[in-house]
């Protein structure tokens, strides 16, 4: 008898404990959802009904009038951001205050993500930021543009064949991934990924292990991004040890030829041995260059496929813009047969059709933050309305990327694909800190320019030499896929490729 009272009293004790963590945003008087007991407001990503990118929409949306939002992270208090002036000055004004990513990877466990400006913090992020961003300005990028081109001219080959011998209906992103799997593996490692004609590429089934789907896949990101704690005590990590192994043999090998035989393709391996060569011997290993080069992979392989995927998609649902946009191309082919990198850059409604994918679309829901220093928040219904908020260190900040890109008050019609939004002429108007494909700031996507740039050479070869319909296989309206890191939706972007029709 004494036992059963021992532990009814434990469990009301935990049960009070419990509830007394969920009480920090009710002390400092800022709105929450209501969190269940065990899991908080994040319980659907743990049990997998749906995205993590979505719980942080639907709590952006249920909360119209206040500037940001409180929640719970399991037991763990964690803020959303709503106001634009506050987004902007969290990513770039007060970015001291907010200059880490709330996911840790722990370096021993994976050592391969961890060397990634994703994931690394503090000092260690900084010197990787210097590191990586020489790589991706626009003479770098202008250097690189032959290697897209040339992707391109073989995707091209590749699809006319494939309609040759029957094939019609083809998955985006699976399509598309075959295109920047080629980018990558020569932009990146100075190598033929082969994807055109091996199918089953060792270089392609390397790129779909390190994002494939799975349950194990999706709870483990789950425990990654809202339990970091138990995920160290788990030794839970980003990248599989198979894919690790795979990429710092690649990356040793190819250095080590270039090395020996002064091999030079001014590629992103080549900014990587240049920096090498100036540190002294053990400062930056082959290690730290497969970890750059596995974040240039994840850009160029699943976040442009995810872009060009969609635009497709967009462009094949509205004939009408499809057809302006082809005869966009047309006329800067005449001038020119081989569009080199200045040329495509004055593509405007190209650059429309990028930026609106991106809005209504984008690869990333939402952007991930700690405060690594205490702050304090003006009260959120405004001032006068309460007392500031001060905000602890470690407490994750996020940012949905998807609410504010489908907020009506920033974009009529948020949910119709309308690239004139992003037209020079109407650019302008967007309010800053509602748009955020890439985020902002310090932390801002380093390669950027780069993922626009391989979604603009595809496109534009695709859309001067194939006709594309919507294969009534995608299912519509389109439902996130919480099984994917990037932005999936269910049953896939199906699509109907065939050669243009000459008139």
């Amino acid at each position: 008898m004494f036992i059963l009272l021992l532990i009814g009293a434990l469990i009301i004790v935990a049960y009070f404990y419990r509830w007394s963590g969920f009480r920090y945003w009710k002390k400092r008087n800022v709105p929450n959802p209501e969190p269940s007991l065990l899991l908080g407001n994040l319980g659907d990503v743990l049990t997998g009904k749906r995205s993590i990118g979505q719980i942080y929409c639907d709590i952006y949306r249920n909360f119209p009038d206040v500037s940001y939002v409180g929640f719970y992270r399991v037991g763990q208090p964690g803020l959303l951001l709503r106001d634009p002036q506050l987004i902007r000055d969290v990513l770039n004004k007060d970015f001291n205050s907010f200059d880490s990513n709330a996911m840790v990877i722990n370096e021993e466990i994976d050592p391969l993500a961890a060397r990634t400006t994703l994931f690394l913090n503090g000092d260690k992020w900084k010197i990787a930021k210097n590191q990586i961003a020489p790589c991706f300005t626009p003479k770098k990028i202008r250097e690189m543009h032959v290697l897209l081109q040339k992707a391109a001219s073989g995707f091209v080959k590749y699809l006319e064949d494939e309609i040759n011998n029957g094939g019609i209906a083809f998955e985006g992103h699976q399509l598309i991934a075959k295109y920047a799997t080629e980018v990558v593996a020569s932009c990146t490692f100075g190598l033929e990924g082969k994807t055109f004609d091996e199918p089953d590429s060792l270089f392609i089934k390397m790129g779909k292990k390190l994002f494939e789907p799975s349950l194990f896949a999706m709870l483990k990101m789950a425990i990654l991004f809202n339990m970091p704690s138990l995920s160290k005590i788990m030794k839970i990590g980003f990248i599989s040890d198979e894919v690790t192994k795979y990429f710092c043999n690649i990356t040793e090998k190819t250095l080590d030829y270039r090395s020996k035989n002064n091999v030079i393709r001014n590629d992103f391996l080549d900014s990587m041995l240049e920096f090498k060569a100036k540190l002294s011997e053990g400062q930056f290993t082959n290690m730290d260059v497969a970890g750059r080069a596995v974040e240039f992979f994840f850009g160029g392989f699943e976040t442009s496929s995810s872009l060009i995927a969609f635009a497709l998609y967009e462009l094949a649902a509205n004939p009408e813009m499809f057809q302006k946009l082809r005869s966009e191309v047309d006329e800067a082919l005449l001038k020119r047969k081989d569009l080199d990198y200045g040329s495509v850059q004055e593509l405007k409604y190209l650059e429309s059709v990028i930026c609106e994918t991106l809005r209504l679309h984008p690869p990333g829901l939402f952007l991930l933050r700690a405060c690594t220093k205490r702050f304090t928040f003006p009260p959120p219904r405004g001032q006068g309305t309460g007392k500031d908020v001060d905000i602890q260190v470690d407490v994750p900040v996020i940012i949905s990327v998807y609410g504010l890109h489908t907020d009506p008050k920033y974009f009529k019609d948020p949910y119709i694909f309308n690239p004139e939004r992003f037209m020079p002429e109407n650019k302008e108007s967007i309010v800053r800190g509602t748009y955020l494909p890439f985020g902002d700031g310090p932390r801002a996507c380093h390669g950027q320019r780069f993922a626009i740039n391989q979604s603009k050479v595809a496109l534009l070869n695709i859309v001067a030499n194939f006709d594309v319909t919507v294969n009534r296989k995608t299912i519509t309206p389109f439902e996130i896929d919480p099984k994917y890191i990037v932005h999936h939706v269910k049953g896939g972007l199906w699509l109907n490729f065939s050669k243009r029709k000459v008139i």
